[in-house]
């Protein structure tokens, strides 16, 4: 792996004045661009974090976010950072170097571009299965996998890090045992469903065509693991849904798997006598006015509780941000917006293309048939296939 698609990500970091607290940990994610063509190289986005709201904290109206693994708000960075790209390209001022507009009025790569996903370490849920193990004493992964009783298909989820030998399941977050439950997918089960339908989503469909990972890069993982961690990611990323039919324009993509030695400072494994993982989430994405946040429980930090509803105080990654982004777009490129009555759900649901390959996969044929939908309060979670 060429060490310098890491390396500009990992000194971004660095320049910020952000640390966690002592002898806490954090995971950080990325998300570049790079061209064949033209040699040019674009980080994106990228955030830390490795909390998860549980089922009974879920934001009312889609003010705060559910899933602050870093992962997944790296990747809310990136559709954001792609709505935006859309708008600027509406200016006659401005030319992207990464995507252009197709006949049907949607954007899409360019020729030779390519997007990566750097994570500081493996991906939680079915991918980590054995990394995790190899890593634990006899005693406690023997409870690990017998503590709940493997379910009886393989399409329905699993807890957190129960059942270590059962592979190839969906997982909810979080992994400890005395931790509340949660609605959210694991971090392997969401890359996956990334792998069918684009990281773009819903909303970013009607102005994007399928956005797809073409590399996942890895850190953390020393050497003598790395084909039994490459071979898990493997089957966790995409190896499950080879059974998934094309869906229009949505089919099976299938990223390459690589691993860096370079460390990330913040890693587990460099933190001496570790206390735990870091509460706070760093957000960050590209060519914006407001690249910098800091979250905590999915509100900004420093926000009182009387003023999250506040537009100025929500996190641009939340799905009341989103949509308000989104008809920004529409109004950036000539169409009329949703009614102001509509909400982020009623939106998704209007694209209907994506809704199908979405029902392809989670619907009760699909292979993800087992994807949890939690009880939710006013409307659905942000946790939910993108």
């Amino acid at each position: 792996m060429d060490a310098s698609l890491v390396e500009p990500i990992l000194e971004l970091y660095g320049g910020l004045a952000l640390r966690p607290p002592a002898k806490q940990y954090t995971v950080l994610a990325s998300f570049f661009l790079t061209s064949r063509a033209t040699g040019l190289f674009k980080i994106v986005s990228f955030a830390t974090g490795t909390k998860c709201l549980p089922s009974n904290k879920l934001p009312a109206d889609g003010e705060a976010l559910h899933d602050s693994h870093a992962e997944v708000l790296a990747r809310r960075g990136a559709v954001r950072w792609f709505l935006e790209e859309v708008g600027r390209c509406r200016s006659t001022a401005y030319q992207s170097d990464w995507i252009h507009i197709c006949d049907d009025t949607r954007y899409a790569f360019k020729k030779d571009a390519r997007l990566m996903l750097y994570v500081s370490t493996v991906p939680c849920g079915d991918a980590s299965m054995r990394f995790l193990s190899s890593s634990q004493d006899e005693e406690m992964a023997t409870l690990k996998d017998s503590a709940v009783r493997p379910p009886t298909d393989l399409a329905l989820a699993t807890r957190g890090r129960d059942n270590y030998a059962l592979w190839g399941v969906l997982r909810t977050k979080p992994g400890r045992a005395d931790a509340p439950s949660t609605a959210s997918m694991s971090c392997s089960d969401k890359i996956a469903a990334w792998s069918f339908l684009g990281i773009q989503g819903a909303l970013g469909s009607r102005f994007l065509h399928p956005m797809y990972i073409d590399g996942v890069i890895i850190g953390e993982v020393p050497l003598e693991l790395q084909s039994v961690v490459k071979e898990d990611c493997e089957r966790a990323l995409w190896g499950r849904l080879r059974g998934a039919r094309d869906c229009g324009e949505y089919a099976l993509h299938q990223p390459t798997i690589q691993f860096t030695a370079l460390p990330f400072i913040h890693s587990r494994s460099l933190i001496p006598q570790v206390a735990g993982s870091c509460n706070e989430s760093l957000w960050w994405i590209a060519d914006s006015r407001k690249a910098l946040e800091v979250l905590i429980n999915g509100f900004k930090r420093g926000i009182a509780a009387k003023h999250r509803q506040r537009e100025q105080s929500r996190p641009q990654a939340s799905r009341k941000s989103l949509l308000h982004l989104y008809q920004e777009t529409l109004g950036a490129c000539g169409l009329a917006p949703e009614p102001a009555s509509s909400t982020y759900q009623d939106v998704k649901q209007s694209i209907v293309e994506f809704q199908a390959a979405k029902q392809s996969l989670i619907g009760e044929s699909g292979i993800f048939s087992g994807w949890i939908r939690g009880s939710l309060t006013g409307s659905e979670a942000d946790d939910r296939p993108p």
